[in-house]
Formats: C-alpha cells, sequence, structure tokens
C-alpha cells in the first residue's frame, strides 16, 4: 500500500516547513549567544583594563610613601623615571588588553556571520526542497494522468 502523490508531497512539504521553522528559531538563538559572547568579552575587558589602572595607582602611590619615608625629594629624576616607567608600562598593558578584546570580538562576529549564513542556506534548501517536492509531484500527476 503506497501513499499517492499529492499524499506524500503534501506529508514533504509539511516537514519541511516545519524544519524551516525550527531553523529561523535556531538562527535567533545563536545570534543572541553570540551577541551575549561579545557583551561578555567587552565586559571582562574593561573590568581588567580598570582592574590595571587601580594598580597603577596603587603602584605610584606606594612609590610616593616610600620616596617620602627616605628623605629624598619627590623631584629627584629617579623617582619620576620609575612613575613613567610604570606608566608606560600600564598603558602597554592596556593596549594589549584591548587589542585582545577587539580580536575576541571579531572572532565571535566571524562565527555569528558564519552561522547565520549556515542557516540561510538551510533555509533557502528547504524552500527548494518543497519547489523540487512540487515539480516531481506534478510529474507523477502527469504520468497517471
Amino acid at each position: 500500500m503506497s501513499a499517492d502523490p499529492v499524499t506524500m508531497f503534501v506529508i514533504s512539504a509539511a516537514k519541511t516547513l516545519y524544519d524551516i521553522k525550527e531553523s529561523k528559531k535556531q538562527a535567533k538563538a545563536e545570534q543572541a549567544r553570540y551577541q551575549d559572547r561579545i557583551q561578555r568579552i567587552a565586559e571582562v575587558a574593561r573590568q581588567e583594563e580598570e582592574d590595571r589602572r587601580d594598580n597603577l595607582k596603587m603602584a605610584q602611590a606606594h612609590n610616593l610613601a616610600i620616596q617620602a619615608g627616605s628623605g629624598f625629594s619627590i623631584d629627584s629624576r629617579s623617582f619620576l623615571n620609575i612613575q613613567d616607567q610604570q606608566y608606560y608600562k600600564a598603558e602597554k598593558d592596556i593596549a594589549t588588553i584591548r587589542l585582545n578584546m577587539t580580536s575576541d570580538i571579531n572572532e565571535q562576529s566571524l562565527n555569528a556571520q558564519i552561522a547565520k549564513s549556515q542557516r540561510k542556506k538551510e533555509q533557502f534548501g528547504g524552500w527548494a526542497s518543497i519547489a523540487s517536492a512540487g515539480y516531481e509531484y506534478k510529474a507523477k500527476k502527469d504520468q497517471y494522468s
């Protein structure tokens, strides 16, 4: 006992439409997940940057306390050089944090674009499958007529 072409077409089309609908839901969920990851990456980088700036302030304050306790002038060249070197090192660290954040965000954005493209390909394939099944149904109908 076999089903007629019309029944097979309707079943096939209904299943494919369901698959397309599910693919659209998955695409939205994936894009939301990628956006969440991007926001987390930016937040972690911002926190690391703030921590590094706090460490710089603490180190410079510590250096001032040591300098004041030693009895030397705060305007001494070696002391100013130490403070400047800490500042430059902190700026370099912050630049590295920002570079890493940008790299991670770019990677996530690229992955999001790839996932979106794959979902669109799945959906297009579903529509093409429905069209193909319709054409096949018409050919079988013409054959039986």
